[in-house]
């Protein structure tokens, strides 16, 4: 049909301004071959209900016009593209969502707008974000712009009615497809349901997609124990500004809405931002890099697609929280070889447009990302706008540890002493702890009877089925590390002998500062060797025990040398230090004189303070645990028990 016919049809077609819908004289969905589809009418609807009158008669009348069509999500683009073009046969149409491999190039948009226009055919763009997206000459010279809005009640009873040829009655909730997808919408409608089931389905829907990610058993942050500053601070301000910002009393832009959360895996990242999602009473995007990257066939349109259709569902279900696991799947630019680089380019700075609320509205949408290695991130996401900080979350104390362990156990061992419980697994996070819990909630419903204390225990330090010879290895280790952190003026946590994972025991010390000299990283250097040295110094030789101890020093002296300016050279190098360590002979070099040198100090530290390790590790093997003050009193006694 051409332009001109489609024009004296809408002259024929009686539409009323007011917003109200005469199913009978709709010729629109007529213009179809056959029954319009679902799809088809509800993208219809939406975009009659966002037409003003203006428009309207400009349509009518035949005019050539620019036109910029805003759609609720990028999901909405193609459908809304098709409305369109059946509503203006003819004209040129430019749709992109931020990957569309069919967008029209800016080089040749200007020339293709220009022809339409001189043909006398209409232009319309259409996009979630049409100031980012669409081409700049388009928005230059657009004569209108309509923003279509997901469906209320009344185009959903004009899609019923059009779709089954009776009305849709019953009180329509106030928003009840707000934050729904197209297809998700779609596919409330249904050839077998009723009426009144449509509104349920996608009453359902709502509901489903507002818990996704939180669900009922997760605890809020007044609940939610094991979590201290700096990462409860700002959950708990958060929470506090939000609620101004609801009450109008504080601008969005005012508020620190979007931090890294960093640290070894169990330590609660996700749980947290779950919790902060429950408190607020907000829906949760939960989300990961890797999803990105899955989730489709993994080209670049495809993950870029799917990471801008993330950022639309927490846009459209503002105020919301919007997860981010694994953002160091994003990689930093400034490591990537030459080859890599034309791939990933693209990727990383999308992201980094959508993360960018300057450019991007962000009012409504906290943004959390995690990773568990926050020095692999590109320093283009840690700044205002996109994430304002990085905040680490390290495994608790014992105290806060058996406040977990207290949270899941509920009424269970209710006299128990369960900070001393977790004081025989050192470095454990809460998620251990929720296993523990299960476990040996599970073990004793299994012999029928109520929980005991040697229940948990039996989970929290099993027995240890190592020989002799093994237990003493690594009670010398442990007790060289204790000396070690001790006499450098650290505070020593706690020790453990239990094994756990790949560790046949665990010593926590706290740092000495957050900006350390180069002294003080020779010295946690030296706690982390002097293991290593405790057992070739008491007995005779080293074992295989240490590697983890090397990996850590050789780490940490690389770095002091190649990026921190603490060796011979003040340049930064923002390499990957294995990648450093295996092309720079010289850096690799230069930390091995490092580790010797240090490694030597180790061994007089031993010799020097060989009867508290032994005494130390005497008590470890008896204990297999012991308390910071309990292996201070033992280094305080150097010449014997």
């Amino acid at each position: 049909m051409s332009r001109k016919k489609l024009a004296a049809t809408l002259r024929s077609t009686t539409i009323d301004d007011s917003g109200s819908y005469d199913a009978e004289s709709d010729r629109f969905g007529n213009l179809l071959d056959g029954r319009p589809s679902t799809a088809d009418e509800l993208a219809k609807a939406c975009l009659d209900a966002a037409l003003t009158p203006r428009l309207r008669k400009r349509i009518q009348r035949g005019d050539t016009f620019t036109l910029i069509i805003k759609a609720p999500g990028a999901d909405w683009i193609a459908p809304l593209a098709g409305a369109a073009r059946r509503l203006i046969a003819d004209a040129e149409i430019f749709t992109d969502g931020g990957a569309s491999k069919n967008a029209k190039r800016p080089h040749t948009a200007g020339a293709d707008i220009a022809e339409a226009l001189s043909e006398g055919r209409c232009a319309i763009g259409v996009s979630q974000e049409p100031e980012r997206f669409l081409p700049a000459t388009l928005l230059t010279v657009a004569d209108a712009h309509l923003a279509v809005a997901p469906p209320d009640g009344a185009v959903l009873r004009r899609v019923f009615r059009n779709l089954r040829g009776r009305r849709l009655r019953g009180r329509i909730p106030p928003g009840v497809a707000d934050g729904l997808s197209f297809p998700e919408i779609v596919a409330a409608f249904r050839p077998d349901v009723g009426a009144m089931q449509i509104l349920e389905n996608l009453a359902s829907f709502a509901a489903a997609k507002a818990r996704a990610g939180a669900a009922k058993d997760t605890p809020s942050l007044d609940e939610l124990p094991g979590y201290e500053a700096p990462a409860r601070d700002w959950a708990l301000g958060l929470v506090a500004d939000v609620a101004a910002w609801r009450a109008r009393k504080l601008p969005w832009r005012a508020i620190a809405s979007s931090i890294v959360l960093s640290g070894p895996p169990g330590t609660g990242k996700t749980l947290l931002a779950r919790a902060i999602a429950r408190t607020l009473d907000v829906p949760i995007v939960s989300t990961s890099c890797g999803a990105w990257f899955t989730t489709r066939g993994g080209n670049l349109g495809d993950v870029i697609q799917a990471a801008q259709a993330d950022f639309d569902a927490a846009r459209a279900q503002r105020p919301t929280l919007l997860f981010i696991d694994e953002l160091d799947g994003i990689p930093d630019r400034r490591n990537l070889s030459s080859r890599g680089r034309d791939w990933w380019q693209p990727i990383v700075n999308f992201v980094l447009t959508l993360l960018d609320g300057a450019t991007t509205p962000r009012e409504g949408i906290i943004v959390i990302g995690a990773t568990n290695h926050p020095e692999a991130l590109d320093p283009a996401l840690i700044r205002p706008g996109r994430f304002d900080r990085i905040i680490p979350l390290a495994p608790p104390d014992a105290a806060a540890l058996g406040r977990v362990l207290r949270y899941h156990l509920g009424a269970a061992l209710a006299d128990a002493d369960l900070e001393a419980v977790a004081r025989l697994a050192p470095g454990s996070t809460p998620a251990d702890a929720a296993g523990w819990a299960k476990a040996a909630t599970s073990s004793a419903r299994a012999a029928e009877r109520a929980l005991e204390i040697d229940d948990l225990i039996a989970v929290v330090a099993p027995k240890d089925n190592r020989s002799r010879e093994e237990l003493q290895i690594a009670a010398i280790h442990e007790a060289g590390h204790v000396v070690a952190h001790l006499a450098a003026g650290r505070e020593v946590t706690q020790v453990s002998l239990i094994a756990r994972g790949e560790y046949g025991g665990r010593t926590i010390a706290h740092a000495p500062t957050i900006a350390p000299r180069r002294r003080d990283i020779d010295d946690i250097a030296l706690a982390m060797l002097a293991g290593r040295a405790a057992e070739q110094e008491l007995l005779g030789e080293a074992s295989a025990g240490a590697v983890g101890d090397l990996a850590q020093a050789t780490r940490l002296l690389a770095e002091a040398r190649a990026r921190q300016g603490l060796g011979d050279s003040l340049l930064h190098r923002g390499e990957p230090i294995e990648t450093l360590l295996a092309s720079d002979g010289a850096l690799r070099a230069a930390v091995e004189r490092d580790l010797v040198r240090i490694y030597d100090r180790a061994l007089d530290l031993i010799r020097e303070r060989r009867d508290a390790v032994l005494v130390i590790a005497d008590r470890l093997q008896e204990r297999r645990c012991l308390t910071g003050a309990e292996a201070e009193a033992a280094l305080l006694r150097p010449n014997g028990p």
